[in-house]
């Protein structure tokens, strides 16, 4: 919904410190007809530390790319369904073990050549082979075979019933690739989708420029140019000068100063993600319920959102209110100071002393009150910035950590909680019985009940600790329509956006 924000006293301490108010461009009609060749400037906060999406995990890279750049079989519907993409239908067996596309014929790679249904084998094969380094690849363990039935029929065998296979086919181990690229594709792209990379200026900006040859519907636009500012005031400054027309990280300091609605409009969206608070159950002490317990309830997650200027939800699990799973879990492990030094103290971990491994990309603010919190109830907390590209390499990678904290997107995490692998170091049987028993089933609303049960399992095990979900408010210039809202933070399709001519 479109709506203009009540104005806060703290728009005034960014006006001080040098917002350009002076930049702004006069107002474009509402009823102004579209440019269908514009070019529209949108910030981001986030950079990606690679563009090749076989191997490369992150938020940044699958918003910035998929579907834009790269395209699966098929895609979400952002209702929990799914609609054809790269396969213009499919079939599934009455047991549930194969799955028959249909491969469109009319599909052009970026470099010119055709897809066919080689480089779908080719690339779903190499998604789920035993020794795939795609950042996915579990979604896609269950694969057996991959096989080209004729010129336009791919039939996919699994070794036991997934309902979440669909989903798994519009991660990054679901995107189709040539086979016979010698692109690199950690520096270029070439992909399926209706844009192709043509520049990337490490540490500014990537330009997506409309890709003609493309198979679909095509774009509303003549491509974009997707701005990388991580901070607040420099966002707000970039769109009040007129440097970009959309800004997708708006903070509830920056919001007031768009009111203007001849001048900007602002929309809320369900960002569809929280800020995960991890704790790596590798580490002595923390493999203590109790102790992880504490660490929950020694914050005031209230205070946090109220600190950060109330822009967010309360969570209490791996869910956000739009999730047909969700339940408000968050009077497990309720703040509760005295009950935490109590737990700490029954553990005998009253001096504890921990390290908070932080991406840099991320607001100073919740990580000082985090470590502030815990301070509070005898952890000590020495907090450490790192380079996003050293988070992943450290932290997620390497699992060299006792806590750190990301905001965790994908759809596909609850299964996370179920792979003792995965960076938190988790191994759980009931927990990996609820995520299995959740994939084999073929009635829907018992995965989701499953799927409720585990997050409520996991938040009981103080698994990790989720501090909130934040609102996503769109701030864009007036003749901008058709932005994406919901699940801005790892999907931001821009073929719909219209910009008016001025």
């Amino acid at each position: 919904m479109s709506r203009s924000l009540t104005p806060r006293s703290a728009a005034v301490g960014l006006a001080a410190v040098g917002l350009a108010l002076t930049g702004c461009s006069a107002a474009v009609p509402a009823d102004a007809a579209p440019d269908a060749d514009a070019i529209v400037d949108i910030q981001v906060g986030l950079e990606p530390t690679s563009l090749d999406i076989s191997t490369t995990s992150g938020a940044a890279l699958e918003m910035l790319l998929m579907p834009n750049v790269y395209q699966g079989l098929v895609d979400s519907d952002g209702e929990g369904g799914y609609v054809p993409s790269l396969a213009s239908d499919w079939s599934v067996s009455d047991d549930g073990l194969t799955y028959a596309f249909d491969i469109r014929d009319d599909v052009v790679f970026h470099d010119g050549s055709g897809m066919t249904v080689d480089d779908v084998v080719w690339s779903l094969s190499r998604a789920s082979g035993e020794d795939s380094v795609n950042p996915d690849a579990g979604q896609l363990s269950d694969v057996e075979t991959v096989t080209a039935i004729d010129d336009d029929t791919v039939e996919v065998e699994l070794s036991s019933r997934n309902s979440g296979f669909l989903g798994a086919l519009t991660s990054n181990a679901g995107m189709i690739l040539s086979e016979d690229s010698d692109a690199d594709l950690a520096l270029e792209t070439n992909g399926t989708g209706p844009y192709t990379v043509t520049q990337w200026n490490k540490g500014s900006t990537v330009t997506l420029t409309r890709f003609d040859d493309y198979w679909g519907e095509k774009p509303e636009n003549g491509g974009a140019v997707v701005h990388f500012i991580s901070d607040a005031t420099t966002a707000a400054n970039a769109l009040l000068a007129g440097e970009v027309d959309v800004l997708t990280t708006t903070t509830a300091e920056t919001t007031p100063l768009f009111d203007d609605e001849s001048q900007y409009t602002l929309t809320e969206g369900d960002s569809r993600s929280w800020m995960t608070l991890g704790i790596n159950h590798a580490v002595e002490g923390l493999d203590d319920v109790r102790v992880r317990r504490a660490i929950r309830m020694a914050i005031d997650k209230d205070g946090l959102i109220e600190t950060l200027g109330g822009q967010a939800t309360r969570v209490g699990s791996m869910a956000t209110p739009s999730d047909p799973w969700y339940e408000d879990l968050t009077d497990i492990d309720a703040y509760d100071p005295a009950a935490a030094r109590d737990l700490l103290a029954e553990a005998d971990a009253e001096d504890l002393e921990l390290g908070f491994r932080v991406s840099n990309t991320y607001d100073t603010r919740i990580s000082e009150y985090v470590a502030a919190q815990l301070g509070e109830v005898g952890i000590d907390v020495e907090i450490e910035q790192l380079e996003f590209s050293t988070w992943l390499e450290q932290v997620f990678n390497n699992h060299d950590y006792d806590l750190s904290m990301v905001l965790h997107v994908a759809p596909a995490l609850t299964g996370n909680y179920s792979n003792p692998d995965y960076y938190w170091n988790y191994d759980d049987a009931d927990a990996q019985r609820l995520v299995a028993e959740s994939i084999a089933t073929t009635d829907a609303d018992e995965a989701v009940e499953l799927t409720r049960e585990l997050a409520r399992h996991i938040s009981e095990q103080a698994v990790s600790d989720w501090l909130y979900s934040p609102t996503t408010v769109v701030a864009a210039r007036t003749g901008i329509t058709g932005m994406p809202l919901n699940g801005l933070a790892n999907r931001m399709p821009i073929a719909s956006v219209a910009v008016a001519a001025q």
